[in-house]
């Protein structure tokens, strides 16, 4: 079976696949390559961001 090297296999995480626009992709891909972060990373942050400013809405 392949196992990557760059990121290693994590039973806690799950491989997830969805469009988005073409200039958000490409800014994001940019940003990346500045902070020198893989553009997952960013999407992840992104998405605990929105998690959070919905949970202190809730509450």
């Amino acid at each position: 079976m392949y196992q990557s090297r760059i990121r290693p296999k994590n039973d806690d995480r799950k491989n997830v696949n969805t469009t988005l626009s073409q200039s958000l992709y490409k800014e994001i891909k940019s940003l990346a390559a500045r902070l020198d972060r893989p553009a997952n990373d960013l999407l992840e942050e992104g998405m605990r961001h929105v998690i959070e400013k919905y949970k202190k809405k809730r509450t």
